[in-house]
């Protein structure tokens, strides 16, 4: 909790800064509430597709409340799933909207986040910074119109099916030989495994775009399943230090269980679609890109990532395949261990894989194809990593779950082809302007 205190008691000094209130135009407040929303993330240690639904409810607040403040925009009203009413501002008054998209977020993240303290926090700060240079009508106008936004949307996420999942029974894994079964070494319970029943936002639903199927499962030496496993058996034992390194650097695991004796402790790691949110705005924030764009950005990017985790979830729990861990330890070598430690749901297809194949097509659509250098893990130890696109990064993300030994090459190769189909249809379909 402290790291996030720090972490979000800086961007509330840049907030009050005498330059900042006079920005007209200022992306940093978006940036600053989205790189707070992923501290906060950190910290309540939700799982990848329930962060994802955060990054994309809390966008949509910024930018449906923002919006009308920049000719050419429109509202989403009816583009996205289910979406069909928000508030709209008088005609003929006078708004300032970084006070609007301040208020939206706010109230958007007091029933997406737990620590709603920090987020509140945030916007006292903002607030405090708008209101000496806004006129006190214009600024209470502007922040209860956010406020209705904000609530608009809460009533939009609480449609979508996510609340009643959470009330579920627990997921009771088929058994058979080639069913996934909880992984060493703390043989967690299956995560989030009624999320690919959410309504989606902005694809028609979870099985718009199948999956690539899986190998037939065999446990005969020889087989095409057993080639998979041994594959991913024989890349850990020989992995060099850059595919070591890759693999580290794209592991974005949000809970790592270490072992140290009978010690137990967690480690907090940013989330996989966090990582990407990072991204954009590292690209945005070089680009001096502007609060509108941002808005569409980190929106646009939200919605691919929470689609591309449901259509996702929903393959893995259809047919929950066997993890390598337990395959090579039961069929090859008793003894072997994966370079990461496998996260807690079935194999098909790897997630990272199609979140992150998803991003590329939306970030590409978005900036073109730029080289950029990604800086998302240093808090975390690791060096930065340089890419000629963002292509070429999702790519290495993906390939980094084989070297890691926590997926086979098919069901990252298969996460890669739903994942790329679902950021062009999101890019083709979902119209900002």
């Amino acid at each position: 909790m402290n790291r996030l205190v720090g972490v979000c008691l800086l961007f509330l000094l840049a907030a009050v800064r005498p330059s900042f209130a006079q920005v007209p135009d200022s992306a940093e407040l978006v940036h600053q509430w989205n790189r707070c929303v992923i501290e906060v993330i950190m910290e309540d240690g939700f799982g990848p597709p329930i962060a994802a639904r955060i990054h994309a409810y809390a966008n949509l607040a910024g930018y449906q409340a923002a919006y009308h403040g920049f000719p050419g925009y429109r509202s989403l009203v009816g583009t996205l799933q289910g979406f069909t009413k928000c508030p709209e501002p008088e005609q003929g008054k006078v708004y300032d909207w970084r006070v609007s998209m301040v208020a939206a977020y706010q109230i958007a993240c007091q029933k997406l986040l737990y620590r709603i303290t920090i987020s509140d926090s945030l916007a006292k700060v903002h607030f405090a910074a708008l209101a000496a240079v806004v006129p006190k009508d214009v600024f209470d106008r502007s922040k209860q119109y956010g406020i209705d936004v904000g609530k608009a949307i809460q009533a939009y996420a609480k449609g979508d099916g996510y609340a009643r999942t959470q009330g579920m029974p627990e997921w009771e894994w088929p058994k058979c030989d080639s069913c996934w079964e909880p992984t060493p070494p703390n043989f967690a319970k299956p995560l989030s495994p009624y999320c690919g029943m959410v309504r989606t936002i902005a694809i028609k639903s979870a099985t718009q775009f199948p999956v690539p199927p899986r190998i037939n499962f065999s446990k005969e030496r020889g087989s095409e399943f057993y080639k998979a496993a041994k594959e991913t058996y024989d890349v850990v034992r020989t992995l060099t230090p850059e595919q070591r390194e890759i693999a580290n650097f794209w592991n974005d695991n949000p809970v790592v269980t270490s072992y140290r004796g009978h010690f137990i402790y967690n480690t907090r790691q940013i989330s996989p679609g966090g990582h990407w949110m990072n991204v954009a705005m590292q690209v945005m924030r070089d680009k001096r890109s502007s609060m509108i764009k941002a808005l569409e950005v980190y929106s646009m990017l939200g919605f691919g990532l929470f689609d591309a985790f449901t259509s996702c979830w929903a393959e893995k729990y259809r047919s929950p395949l066997i993890r390598p861990v337990t395959y090579i330890n039961r069929y090859i070598d008793n003894a072997w261990e994966p370079l990461l430690q496998t996260p807690p749901f079935p194999e098909h297809a790897s997630g990272h894989s199609t979140i992150t194949a998803a991003a590329a097509e939306i970030l590409t659509f978005q900036f073109g194809d730029v080289a950029y250098t990604d800086s998302t893990e240093v808090p975390f130890g690791f060096t930065v990593r340089s890419f000629k696109n963002f292509r070429q990064a999702a790519a290495e993300a993906s390939i980094s779950r084989l070297y890691g030994g926590i997926h086979y090459r098919r069901g990252c190769e298969a996460g890669a082809v739903q994942g790329a189909e679902i950021g062009k249809y999101i890019v083709a379909t979902v119209k900002f302007r």
